[in-house]
């Protein structure tokens, strides 16, 4: 053999190299695919990084960045041509760079392919404006050859971080309000949430509500009850309901409370929202203020006078009045307020007060003090009535004037009583003025009175006695006037005995008879013979009804009419005497009574009579008052106390 291959070697040399090229085609042809499939591969992965959501940014080993998609470059505000080949550090604030940078060597150290970031704290990122905002990432590593590379994927986390902030706000706050909230399953009304104002409030844990129903919570409501409250919300036909009930704590006791509910039916599954405001303190409340509304009701309603609220206008228009007013002026409230039927200051009172009245008012407003006026008013019965007002002005926020507040009284027996005070003072220095000249003149005119006596007896001379005689006359006529202020100033003792009012009228109109007829004067006496005694002194009484016999002569010169009238009024007898003679004026029937006060012409009276009479009725503890009218006569009336024994 020279050493050369055979040809059956050669034959299968030749078949194991056809099956050689045979596998490198078929290697070939599977690398093309596989080539073409990476292409297609790294194509869709292309696609998908650059339309991901979220921000995908890898770094290399040196931490600078490979790999930044569209997202990140809308997240950061960067364009990828910008950031490319940059240090991470550019998109991480300050504070946490060196931080992050150890992260990240730390992790490439690991065998861990992937993590979440965050774990240890918050992470944040940097925009292009210098703005920091929250960031969700994890980061994965590959390895490709002796190359190492990071990727993060991010997410801007800023406004579900807001959102949550606010929940938690919320939450925060609807936990911390003084209302209770109550959120209740619609079908079953188990609850779902309480907050702590509930919670606290009613004693019970979040365990324990969520055992119980509402229903457990309300003691007067039942199943049915409550259906009907909320049929409106089921419905749709309110928004929300609202309710005044009670609800019962753990330890067995009740408050009262509002509560509003509304329907959430776009929850799974729907619940009711019950917001409850515990009333407990507003009831106390009301109950005072009704208490004190009550007290100043009736202390208003027994006042004597008239509260008043009114405008500080002319007419002094009342807004609030008091019950007191219908006493005080004889009209309802309603007439009052809002000059509805009469206008305090315009028509009750009178016009001549009105203008000074106004002139007090401002000044004390001015001087922002307490007015007090005296004046007159006219009530509804025509009568008039002195009144006394104390008042001040109410001033609102901004110093204006809004209003006058004050209380009025009737003071019209009081300046009654105050005028018969000034006038029994006055009499009793007249009194006094009166006894002291009785006895200094009495004692010369009863010399004179004697003188001239004798001289008109011995007297021839008739021009001389007629001379003497009215010294006699004028004499006598003041010894008269002496006696008359002896009688005033020095009353004596009375002897007071069971009388009877009827024989002493029959005696003094005997004893006036010829004087009566002499004036014309026609006598009619209406004595009512089961008119019971009276305690008195009878020569008194006797000068009472003589002054006032006297006093019908001189207004009837012409002739009339006198009746005397006796009869029982109640616990007294009422002896009445009247003439038709020329009347007195309505200006001087308050005067009468007063001393040295006459209507008769000068030299006719010396205003005492009258005087006396009214000294010996009240000593007896009556009364008298006088009614007339000028031209149609005048009546006195005179009231006396029973006597005891008769009554």
């Amino acid at each position: 053999m020279d050493g050369r291959p055979t040809n059956d070697q050669l034959s299968k040399e030749l078949e194991r190299l056809r099956a050689e090229l045979a596998e490198l085609r078929a290697i070939q042809a599977i690398r093309h695919r596989t080539e073409a499939d990476l292409e297609t591969v790294e194509l869709q992965l292309a696609g998908i990084i650059h339309s991901a959501m979220d921000a995908i940014i890898t770094v290399d080993r040196n931490q600078r960045i490979v790999l930044f998609n569209a997202a990140a470059e809308a997240t950061f505000g960067y364009s990828a041509q910008e950031i490319l080949g940059e240090p991470l550090d550019r998109l991480i604030p300050e504070r946490y760079r060196q931080v992050h940078r150890e992260h990240l060597q730390r992790f490439g150290e690991t065998h861990v392919t992937n993590r979440r970031m965050g774990s240890l704290g918050e992470i944040c990122g940097l925009r292009r404006t210098g703005e920091e905002f929250p960031i969700e990432a994890s980061i994965s590593q590959v390895t490709v050859g002796e190359n190492k590379f990071f990727t993060v994927i991010l997410r801007d986390v800023t406004e579900r971080k807001q959102a949550e902030q606010r929940i938690a706000r919320l939450g925060r706050l609807l936990d911390e309000s003084i209302n209770e909230i109550y959120l209740f399953e619609a079908e079953t009304l188990r609850f779902v949430q309480v907050n702590r104002g509930g919670r606290n409030n009613l004693g019970y844990s979040f365990e324990e509500l969520q055992t119980l129903t509402v229903l457990d919570l309300m003691p007067n409501m039942t199943r049915d009850t409550f259906e009907r409250l909320v049929q409106p919300l089921r419905t749709g036909t309110l928004p929300k309901v609202y309710s005044r009930s009670t609800l019962r704590r753990q330890d067995g006791s009740t408050y009262p409370v509002d509560v509003h509910i509304q329907l959430m039916d776009r929850e799974s599954p729907p619940v009711f929202v019950a917001v409850a405001l515990d009333l407990t303190e507003k009831v106390k409340t009301e109950q005072a203020l009704q208490e004190t509304q009550r007290t100043l009701a009736t202390l208003l309603h027994n006042l004597p006078g008239m509260a008043y609220r009114r405008k500080p206008d002319a007419q002094w228009t009342m807004t609030f009045v008091s019950p007191g007013c219908r006493t005080l002026t004889g009209y309802d409230p309603d007439a009052l307020i809002g000059n509805r039927r009469v206008s305090y200051g315009r028509d009750l009172v009178l016009p001549e007060d009105y203008g000074p009245l106004e002139a007090q008012i401002q000044a004390a407003l001015r001087q922002r003090k307490l007015f007090q006026l005296s004046y007159r008013v006219k009530a509804a019965d025509g009568s008039i009535k002195w009144v006394w007002d104390q008042g001040c002005g109410v001033w609102g926020g901004d110093g204006d004037l809004v209003a006058l507040e004050g209380y009025v009284v009737d003071v019209t027996q009081e300046r009654a009583l105050t005028e018969q005070l000034r006038k029994a003072e006055r009499l009793a220095e007249l009194g006094t003025l009166a006894s002291g000249m009785a006895h200094e003149i009495g004692t010369p005119m009863n010399v004179i009175l004697g003188r001239a006596e004798l001289l008109m007896r011995k007297a021839t001379d008739e021009s001389m006695k007629r001379g003497l005689e009215t010294i006699v006359a004028q004499v006598e006529r003041i010894t008269k006037i002496m006696n008359q202020l002896l009688s005033f100033a020095r009353k004596r003792p009375m002897e007071r005995r069971p009388i009877d009012l009827a024989s002493v009228v029959t005696d003094v109109l005997d004893v006036v008879q010829e004087r009566l007829k002499k004036h014309r004067i026609e006598v009619e006496t209406a004595l009512n013979p089961s008119t019971p005694k009276v305690l008195a002194d009878a020569d008194q009484m006797s000068q009472v009804l003589l002054n006032l016999i006297i006093n019908a002569c001189h207004a009837m010169p012409d002739g009339g009419t006198l009746r005397i009238g006796l009869e029982p009024c109640g616990h007294m007898v009422e002896l009445t005497v009247a003439d038709t003679g020329c009347g007195i004026p309505e200006t001087h029937l308050s005067k009468v009574f007063d001393p040295f006060f006459t209507t008769k012409a000068a030299g006719e009276g010396t205003g005492l009579g009258l005087t006396v009479v009214h000294g010996i009725v009240q000593e007896h503890e009556g009364t008298i008052s006088v009614a007339s009218r000028p031209g149609q006569g005048t009546t006195f009336r005179i009231k006396l106390p029973i006597c005891p024994a008769d009554s």
